[in-house]
């Protein structure tokens, strides 16, 4: 199955540069960039046959990041969506809320940056690329 990352922000400057950093560590999957959930919720749709990894920002206009997750959750055709959850919410309720819903597979703090390419590449270790 073909994977592919899907960065899903609204700021511009922040998907420059997560672009950049993941393509320094991840070679060979290609990333494609989505400024409201509801962008990427129809590429996903659109591309049902992919295996997303998938980093959203929670606070974005016309779809955020927890409606994504819902919309993603509710599909009636069968998807393969690994949700990192990448924001700069420091509300420790948005880290118990992602962490308990099962489609979400991490919570990482912006901005993402080494470490956090790091650590997110070990637990990468036990799910391969």
């Amino acid at each position: 199955m073909a994977k592919e990352i899907l960065l899903i922000d609204d700021d511009a400057i922040t998907n420059f540069l997560n672009q950049n950093l993941i393509e320094q560590k991840i070679k060979g999957i290609p990333i494609s960039i989505f400024y409201n959930g509801l962008e990427g919720l129809k590429y996903i749709k659109n591309n049902p046959d992919k295996h997303y990894i998938v980093f959203l920002d929670i606070n974005m206009p016309v779809m955020n990041g927890w409606e994504f997750i819902e919309a993603v959750d509710s599909l009636t055709v069968e998807t393969n969506v690994e949700i990192h959850v990448l924001t700069s919410s420091i509300n420790p309720g948005d880290r118990e809320r992602a962490n308990g819903l099962p489609n979400v597979d991490s919570f990482i703090e912006k901005p993402l940056d080494e470490l956090a390419m790091e650590s997110f590449m070990v637990a990468k270790l036990k799910k391969p690329l």
